[in-house]
């Protein structure tokens, strides 16, 4: 199944210990990989549907952006296809805007009962995934509810929001999004790894859905409680600021 990457800092960073070592971790997801950043506040992905890690080694492209990209918040995704093709479009992170930001999404589960929704808002992903369709459906109940915008926080509407997903397309969801100064995380069916000041990988917040984390430190588990509709995670700078479990 694919895995989740994510570093999170109060100031830029690279990745260059911790993504090599996520995608060889990685490395059985073998239908595409993405990067997505934020430079100057435009969201930048970067992505393939070729294999991360092949014949003992990182694809250079992968290698590359390790190296180079440079910013507070830093998302990857490696992909085992459970829907969609194989290819460059249905690699993720993918982007949309609602609410005046730009946001990156990044997603990984299985959810086929929402493969069926059509969005009535415009523009649609092109990739024929759940994941494309669940992050198009967060979007449309975010636009639906933009009058609210001044007077409700996004936490209550994305509660909401999450809520008639699951409801109404129940499934396995687990997927990072984040518009370059916050990243809310959210799981029904796996766990989220997270360390903090690692002394062996990057001085940031690390999470990952690789469940023995990156390296041999003390990573902890976040997982949804059995009886919840899943467990919601909100990360700042360095920082695990909410971690709450959605009741039915």
């Amino acid at each position: 199944m694919c895995d989740l990457f994510a570093l999170s800092a109060r100031q830029h960073h690279t990745a260059a210990t911790s993504l090599p070592l996520f995608a060889v971790r990685g490395r059985q997801n073998v239908h595409g990989w993405g990067i997505g950043f934020f430079r100057q506040r435009v969201p930048v992905v970067e992505k393939s549907g070729e294999q991360v890690f092949a014949d003992g080694r990182l694809h250079i492209s992968f290698q590359r952006l390790a190296r180079v990209v440079n910013s507070p918040i830093i998302l990857a995704h490696i992909r085992y296809k459970t829907s969609g093709q194989v290819d460059e479009c249905h690699a993720h992170p993918f982007i949309l805007t609602f609410w005046g930001q730009s946001w990156i999404f990044a997603h990984n589960g299985k959810a086929p009962a929402i493969e069926s929704y059509a969005s009535p808002h415009t523009p649609v992903l092109k990739a024929a995934s759940d994941s494309a369709r669940a992050f198009e459906f967060l979007r449309d109940y975010f636009t639906d509810a933009e009058p609210r915008r001044p007077y409700t926080p996004f936490a209550v509407i994305l509660r909401e929001a999450l809520d008639q997903l699951l409801r109404r397309y129940p499934g396995g969801y687990n997927f990072l999004l984040t518009n370059g100064q916050v990243i809310w995380a959210f799981t029904t069916h796996r766990q989220f790894m997270l360390l903090k000041g690692s002394e062996k990988l990057e001085d940031a917040l690390l999470l990952t859905t690789i469940e023995e984390g990156l390296s041999s430190e003390n990573w902890q588990r976040l997982a949804a409680p059995e009886g919840s509709l899943g467990k919601l995670l909100l990360i700042a700078g360095g920082d695990l600021v909410l971690s709450a479990d959605l009741l039915p």
